[in-house]
């Protein structure tokens, strides 16, 4: 049991740094005006998700991953 928690709580520690490294460079990027590639892969991953969440409800759907 202490491994898993050791393990749920390095994950959520790497998960945390690396949110905090995107959301620093979407900022300097948005501020700069310069074109920002992470909004298109943050749009991308939420259509996956949302596919994947409202594919597993409805099974009729041609476009469920699972």
């Amino acid at each position: 049991m202490e491994s898993l928690v050791h393990v749920c709580l390095a994950g959520l520690s790497a998960g945390m740094f690396i949110w905090l490294v995107a959301s620093g460079l979407t900022l300097i990027f948005g501020v700069l005006g310069v074109l920002n590639f992470a909004h298109g892969s943050f749009y991308m991953l939420g259509a996956i998700f949302a596919t994947c969440f409202f594919g597993s409800w409805v099974k009729t759907s041609g476009w469920a991953f699972s």
